[in-house]
């Protein structure tokens, strides 16, 4: 892979005494959406950190090639400002008002949020508060977005809508993703690779090739086969 927006050379991290990673090493190409699994406390979220630049490696090398962004799980939109005031206020500093404007429409029209665009927060549904997250920090037109189990607290039917939400949204305007989650269903319909990570102190167990198209379903040729490779690399077969 040439020119990877992130790569990661033997990165270690320590809490104190407590080893974390222990040679992590893999890379992530621009535009491509790498998802992230591993068993509860293996250090996911630590990982984003260490991506964005919050936290920096005990050793190791990881080098970073663009500005990025992160969703949380537990979701950051501020409860009083309406729907447009959240995504306006993820664009660069110093965008005019004619220019913000036309942006903030332009996501609003993306992920269907036109009709809500004055609602606040406590109007929406937890996927409409997720879509408003995304269009937030796409709209920052930042090289990398790191997601943090976004979808974990919504039910399985919003779930799978989030899903085709960001699929259809990184179609109209790709981005480079690091997705975080311990569903593994999630990181087979998702990604364009699965980064498999084990129990502490972690590094990669395996990465599997996604097919191309998605998002996918449990039908989609070669779905099936990488759940089950997936659990077993995590024992859970």
């Amino acid at each position: 892979m040439s020119d990877p927006i992130l790569d990661l050379k033997g990165v270690g991290f320590d809490y104190g005494s407590l080893t974390v990673f222990d040679g992590l090493d893999f890379t992530v190409a621009r535009g491509e959406l790498v998802v992230c699994v591993g068993p509860s406390g293996c250090g996911k979220s630590t990982l984003l950190s260490l991506l964005g630049g919050h936290l920096k490696p005990s050793r190791g090398e990881l080098v970073r090639r663009g500005v990025s962004r992160t969703i949380y799980q537990s979701g950051g939109l501020f409860p009083w400002l309406t729907v447009r005031q959240n995504i306006a206020g993820g664009l660069p500093r110093g965008t005019s008002k004619e220019v913000a404007t036309k942006k903030v429409d332009e996501w609003l029209e993306i992920t269907r949020l036109t009709d809500f665009a004055n609602h606040y927060a406590h109007q929406l549904s937890g996927g409409m508060r997720q879509r408003v997250e995304i269009a937030r920090a796409l709209a920052g037109e930042t090289d990398i977005l790191l997601m943090d189990e976004p979808f974990s607290a919504l039910d399985y039917q919003s779930r799978q809508r989030m899903r085709k939400e960001l699929s259809s949204t990184l179609a109209e305007r790709p981005r480079t993703v690091v997705f975080v989650t311990h569903d593994i269903e999630e990181a087979v319909q998702l990604g364009d690779r699965v980064v498999v990570l084990g129990i502490r102190p972690t590094n990669v167990r395996k990465i599997l090739e996604l097919p191309t198209s998605r998002p996918r379903t449990p039908a989609t040729p070669g779905v099936a086969e990488a759940e089950h490779t997936i659990m077993e690399e995590l024992g859970l077969t």
